[in-house]
C-alpha cells in the first residue's frame, strides 16, 4: 500500500484485486461520523488502540472510497474484500486514512504567509 496524494489526503488500498483509491473529503468524514456515531478524533483513538471492528473498518474504507467517487464496490463487497485479505491487511491504509482526515488539505496553500501589501 503507498499514499496516492498526501496533500489531498488520498490513500491507496488493495481491495477486491485492484489499487483503489480514498480520499478524506468533507463529505466521507461525516458519512463515516453519522455512521459510526462518533467524531473523527474518537474514531482515530479506536484506531490507535487497535480497537476497530470489521464493520467499522468497512464503514471507513466504503465511505473513504466514496469520497474519491469510486462507487464500484457496495459495502458488502467491501466486507467480503476484507475478509478475503484480512484486517491486518487492510488497517494500515485505515490508519493513514483517518490519519490523514484531520490534516486538512494542503493543495493551494502558501507554505509562508505573504508579505502584508
Amino acid at each position: 500500500m503507498t499514499s496516492n496524494n498526501p496533500l489531498i489526503n488520498e490513500v491507496t488500498i488493495e481491495l477486491a484485486g485492484q489499487t483503489r483509491t480514498m480520499r478524506a473529503s468533507f463529505s466521507a468524514i461525516v458519512q463515516i461520523e453519522r455512521v459510526l456515531g462518533k467524531s473523527m478524533t474518537a474514531i482515530i483513538d479506536k484506531v490507535a488502540a487497535s480497537d476497530l471492528a470489521i464493520t467499522e473498518a468497512a464503514h471507513i474504507i466504503y465511505h473513504g472510497l466514496r469520497g474519491y467517487d469510486d462507487k464500484r464496490l457496495s459495502f458488502e463487497q467491501v466486507g467480503e474484500a476484507i475478509m478475503e485479505r484480512g484486517l491486518g491487511e487492510v488497517s494500515m491504509a485505515v490508519v493513514e486514512f483517518v490519519s490523514r482526515s484531520l490534516n486538512g488539505v494542503s493543495v493551494g496553500k502558501p507554505s509562508e504567509p505573504s508579505p502584508a501589501q
